[in-house]
C-alpha cells in the first residue's frame, strides 16, 4: 500500500470518527402490573416490545420501562401521553372513553366476547369498523390507539356475600373502574358501583370502604386481592380490554418504516400477552381456591339470569348515549363474525 493510500485511509477513518452517530430517542412506556413477564400479561407485551423494538428500528429508537403504576395510575398517563410528555402506556380502554371518547366504551357492554380468539378477530386494528373508531379517537382526543388487547374475563368477588345470582347482588358496594359500561352493569344488577383507582383498591376492600370487586384473576392474584375477599364467582361477566396508546402528532411524525417497525413489535408483543394471559387463564382460579376463596360456578340458568338483567339495559344506554346508528354498526360488526365463533 503506497504512502499516498495510507494517508487517505487514515483521513477518511478521522472523518468518520468525527461524525457524531446518531442518537437514540429514548422512549418511555408505562403500565401498572408488576414487573413480571412470566404471570402477567402487560408486563410480557412491554418486555417482548422493547426487545422487538430494539430489534426493528434500534437505529432509531430505545424503549425505556416503567411498570407498576412508576410514573402514576392510569388516568396520569391518559394525561402524560395527552402532553407528549410519554411515549407508550397500556391502560384500560375504558379510562380513554371516561376522560375523552365515550364511545370507545362500546367495547366494554356486558357479555360481547366469546373468548379471547373471538375478541382479537373482532378488534383487530385491520378491520374498517375499528379502524375508522380508532382514527377517530385519534382525531377527537390527539391519542393514537395502536392495539387493543384481550386482558381477560372479569369475575366478581365479595367478602362475605356469596353471589349465586342478580338477586344476591342488591345493595352492594362494588368497585368498578372509572368505566361508564361497567357502572351501568352494576346498577343493572341492583348493586351501588364505586369507582376506585386500581392501585387503591386493596386498601379500600380491607377497610370495608366497598364489599367487592370485579376483576380478572390474573389481576387478584397479582394485587392479592383473595387476602380481603372471601367469595368468587366466576360471571366472565366483562372482557377486560386493554388499549396501547400513544401520543397522536408524535405519531404523525414518524415515518412510514419506524411506524411499520412499532407495529411489527406491538404485533410481536401481543402474541406474548396472549400466551400469558390464556396460561393464566386456566392456572388462575385454581391458584385462588387454593389461597382459601370460596370459587363458585353459576349453572347455565344462573348466568342466563345474569345475560337478561345486564345485556339490554345496557345496551339501550349505549343507545342514548351513542346514538343508535353507531351502536347498531358495532353490533352488525360483532355479527359479522358469528359463522367463525
Amino acid at each position: 500500500m503506497t504512502t499516498k493510500l495510507k494517508s487517505l485511509l487514515m483521513a477518511s477513518a478521522l472523518m468518520l470518527a468525527a461524525v457524531p452517530a446518531l442518537a437514540q430517542e429514548k422512549l418511555k412506556a408505562t403500565w401498572t402490573d408488576p414487573d413480571d413477564p412470566t404471570t402477567a400479561p402487560v408486563t410480557a407485551y412491554m418486555h417482548v416490545f422493547q426487545s422487538q423494538v430494539g430489534r426493528l428500528a434500534g437505529d432509531s429508537f430505545a424503549v425505556e420501562l416503567y411498570p407498576n403504576g412508576q410514573l402514576g395510575d392510569q388516568r396520569a398517563m391518559v394525561q402524560q401521553i395527552s402532553r407528549g410528555s410519554l411515549h407508550f402506556a397500556n391502560i384500560a380502554s375504558g379510562v380513554l372513553a371516561s376522560l375523552g371518547y365515550p364511545r370507545l366504551g362500546i367495547v366494554d357492554l356486558p357479555f360481547l366476547f366469546k373468548s379471547r380468539a373471538h375478541f382479537n378477530a373482532t378488534m383487530n386494528r385491520d378491520n374498517p369498523f375499528i379502524k375508522e373508531l380508532m382514527d377517530d379517537v385519534a382525531s377527537e382526543t390527539g391519542i393514537r390507539v395502536i392495539s387493543l388487547h384481550p386482558y381477560g374475563f372479569r369475575d366478581m368477588t365479595t367478602k362475605e356475600t356469596p353471589v349465586h345470582s342478580p338477586a344476591d347482588m342488591k345493595g352492594l358496594r362494588m368497585r368498578t373502574m372509572e368505566v361508564v359500561p361497567h357502572q351501568q352493569m352494576m346498577e343493572a344488577l341492583g348493586a351501588t358501583p364505586v369507582p376506585i383507582p386500581y392501585l387503591e383498591l386493596y386498601t379500600s376492600l380491607q377497610t370495608g370502604v366497598v364489599d367487592g370487586q370485579e376483576n380478572p384473576p390474573t389481576n387478584i392474584l397479582l394485587q392479592r386481592f383473595y387476602q380481603v375477599q372471601g367469595n368468587m364467582t366466576l360471571t366472565q361477566h366483562v372482557m377486560t380490554v386493554g388499549a396501547v396508546i400513544t401520543n397522536e402528532d408524535w405519531w404523525q411524525s414518524l415515518g412510514d418504516e419506524q411506524r411499520k417497525a412499532i407495529l411489527a413489535a406491538d404485533a410481536e408483543g401481543s402474541l406474548a400477552h396472549d400466551g400469558i394471559g390464556g396460561v393464566q387463564d386456566l392456572l388462575g382460579v385454581q391458584k385462588i381456591r387454593d389461597e382459601g376463596v370460596e370459587v363458585y360456578t353459576p349453572t347455565p340458568a344462573e348466568m342466563e339470569a345474569f345475560h337478561e338483567a345486564t345485556v339490554e339495559p345496557t345496551k339501550a344506554w349505549a343507545v342514548d348515549q351513542f346514538g343508535e346508528e353507531f351502536v347498531t354498526g358495532f353490533f352488525d360488526h360483532m355479527a359479522s363474525f358469528d359463522d367463525r365463533f
